[in-house]
């Protein structure tokens, strides 16, 4: 039935005149502060600060923010609602608000869209003494939790991420067009590059998904990993692990460009690696690493192939500068390289010159 307002004008006008009010009043972004000397029962306000980031994502709704206070917050959080494009969730700090997780083999677990994280500090050591015990696994991992449905919209924004038993940050199960800029990544690989458990993971920025692992470790399915269309730029990596940026196969579209590159430790790798199709990798300086300075294919004959490297400064990396697997690739030119090793490995590596002029 149709509600009018035809005998009770005043009072329907002063709903309608309230009911606005509280629309506009949820419609301006509130902001929650978080200090880890908060309290259980505090209502999230600059003087009465949650004591939990989890606390606070609860109540934060797209275009609010939580401000981290200084201080280290042993604690793990996951997201729990999207962001929305022009609106997303912030969760900030200065590089003295340092999360070190709770136990979780992921401190920062992103499922949802639009999410940003701005200038805090991620440390997966959370204790003094020596031995793999005192790192947690993974520190930032994107990953979508229904199938078909990957993150986009994640904003990883002048961070400090540091002392990974695995992986520093992981873009997992279709994740596409998602940012990671001017931030340090370092100390990856933690638990087989120091204490030598027996793999090679160690990435400071791993994309998608290695065929073999399809489906494994939360994915919502086993389907081809469309990680696509990521921006890494303007960090500086020093792994101390495996690669500083990693693409796996299926994933495609993503450019990695204006980075800093050292302390791979890989021989069978390198710096920066695509094993997935159509990427780019230009303007970054990659040196000093145990690999090679770029490498470029995957699995199959047809994985890693069309991939773009030029106006790189690729020096004194150990294999090599360039390691091409696979063929065809895509632009491959004006490249700077210096050092003792500057060849092309790889079976396609005779056809490639990295320095010709583009």
């Amino acid at each position: 039935m149709k509600r009018t307002c035809t005998v009770h004008i005043l009072p329907c006008a002063l709903l309608t005149s309230v009911s606005l009010v509280l629309s506009s009043a949820r419609a301006l972004s509130e902001t929650y502060f978080v200090d880890p000397s908060g309290t259980v029962a505090a209502q999230g306000t600059r003087s009465d600060p949650f004591q939990s980031i989890q606390k606070a994502l609860e109540r934060a709704m797209p275009g609010d923010t939580i401000e981290l206070a200084p201080g280290r917050y042993f604690q793990d959080f996951r997201t729990l609602r999207n962001g929305r494009p022009g609106k997303p969730i912030i969760i900030r700090g200065g590089r003295n608000a340092v999360v070190s997780g709770a136990g979780a083999g992921r401190i920062v677990e992103i499922n949802h869209d639009y999410i940003e994280l701005h200038g805090f500090t991620v440390d997966g050591r959370h204790a003094p003494e020596n031995g793999k015990d005192s790192f947690r696994d993974k520190l930032i991992y994107a990953v979508g939790n229904r199938p078909g449905d990957g993150v986009t919209g994640l904003r990883i924004i002048g961070m400090s991420l540091k002392n990974a038993g695995g992986e520093c940050v992981r873009l997992r199960y279709q994740a596409q067009r998602n940012e990671i800029a001017n931030s340090s990544i370092e100390n990856c690989g933690i638990y087989d590059f120091v204490y030598k458990d027996g793999g090679k993971n160690g990435e400071g920025v791993y994309i998608g998904t290695a065929p073999e692992q399809l489906g494994r470790w939360g994915a919502p399915d086993g389907e081809i990993d469309r990680s696509n269309e990521n921006w890494i730029h303007h960090n500086t990596f020093n792994t101390r692990g495996n690669e500083c940026v990693d693409i796996k196969e299926g994933s495609s579209g993503n450019i990695v460009e204006h980075n800093r590159c050292t302390g791979q430790r890989d021989k069978n790798s390198a710096g920066l690696d695509a094993r997935g199709s159509g990427n780019v990798f230009r303007h970054n300086t990659v040196y000093g690493n145990r690999g090679a300075g770029i490498r470029l294919g995957g699995d199959e004959d047809d994985d890693g192939i069309g991939n773009s490297a030029y106006s790189n400064t690729l020096r004194d990396n150990q294999v090599g500068s360039l390691k091409v697997q696979r063929g065809p690739q895509g632009k491959i030119c004006g490249n700077v390289v210096s050092g003792k090793r500057t060849e092309v490995k790889g079976e396609f590596g005779e056809k490639i010159n990295p320095r010709r002029p583009c």
